[in-house]
């Protein structure tokens, strides 16, 4: 099971960032996590007056819709919120969560903008690379507003270590969910410049393609270990495999993780990684490799008898 005590929210009262409000209430009860609700501020203007949001309001963030569910208890649940001012969002999003033993950001990836709506898209991507623990993102132009309707989920597999994170997180979030999980391999195509006087080769052939599934079906056995899940190797980039497969698919989620451990390379976020945060038709849920891990010990991996 996935072990979340402290859910961050940072809002900057928008409509991008409201869209990620469901999933962060969600997941807080859930789990019967503490939520944390972060506005920042330009140091320079005053407080703003519609800080701290009501229920009232926050439960106007939560959808309305009969395939919603029961209401999330908002009366019952942790609530924390803070304001803080600071001319860099994403470094105080970062160091408040740092200082707060933050398990999982959630937010919207564009806010307003302006001088004093500084939530914007690179703000979010800041945060992904450097926040301490997983972040999951949630488009603005998102219609997933309903935690509950994450059915199908996808984790993007490139046979790392990082990526085996993911999957393991991916399975917990499944089972969370009630979804099913699909393992995504790109195959890509080798071309070399003339210079190197080589022709081209007839790969990735048939066999290679098969081979590939049959490692995911391996890791799916090992790391899932139950029904749901299904596995699929395409030719091409990897990015647009991605992405083309996220949209045909009807996916709901994406889990994938980041790349970089510690130091210069905490700051660098995987190209595939970015495309998909910046690019992907449903909400992305980033595992880092160098910070903090949901999956409980004992829950991972799930061996296979056989």
């Amino acid at each position: 099971m996935l072990s979340i005590d402290h859910i961050l929210w940072p809002t900057d009262l928008s409509e991008g960032a409201a869209r990620a409000f469901p999933q962060a209430a969600a997941l807080a009860e859930w789990h019967d996590a503490d939520l944390h609700i972060l506005h920042v501020t330009n140091k320079d203007t005053e407080p703003d007056e519609e800080f701290p949001l009501s229920e009232g309001t926050l439960g106007n963030y939560l959808p309305a819709s009969e395939d919603a569910g029961p209401p999330l208890a908002l009366d019952s649940m942790s609530i924390r919120q803070e304001q803080r001012q600071g001319t860099a969002p994403a470094e105080t999003i970062v160091r408040y969560a740092e200082a707060e033993g933050i398990d999982l950001v959630v937010m919207g990836t564009h806010g307003k903008r302006g001088l004093r709506r500084l939530l914007i898209g690179s703000v979010t991507e800041e945060v992904v690379r450097t926040a301490p623990c997983p972040v999951f993102t949630i488009r603005a132009a998102d219609g997933h507003t309903s935690a509950r309707n994450v059915r199908n989920i996808l984790a993007p597999v490139d046979f790392s270590d990082a990526a085996t994170l993911a999957v393991r997180h991916a399975k917990e979030l499944a089972l969370t969910y009630g979804s099913q999980v699909t393992l995504l391999h790109a195959v890509e195509e080798a071309v070399y410049p003339s210079a190197y006087g080589i022709e081209a080769a007839p790969l990735p052939n048939p066999n290679i393609v098969d081979r590939v599934e049959e490692s995911l079906a391996n890791i799916a056995r090992e790391e899932i270990g139950y029904e749901h899940v299904m596995v699929e190797a395409k030719i091409g980039y990897a990015p647009s495999v991605i992405l083309d497969h996220a949209e045909t698919a009807d996916v709901d989620l994406i889990v994938i993780a980041s790349h970089g451990r510690t130091g210069l390379e905490r700051m660098l976020l995987g190209s595939v990684t970015e495309r998909i945060v910046r690019r992907a038709p449903c909400p992305v849920f980033v595992v880092k490799p160098f910070g903090k891990s949901l999956v409980l010990e004992e829950s991972t991996p799930t061996a296979s008898s056989d």
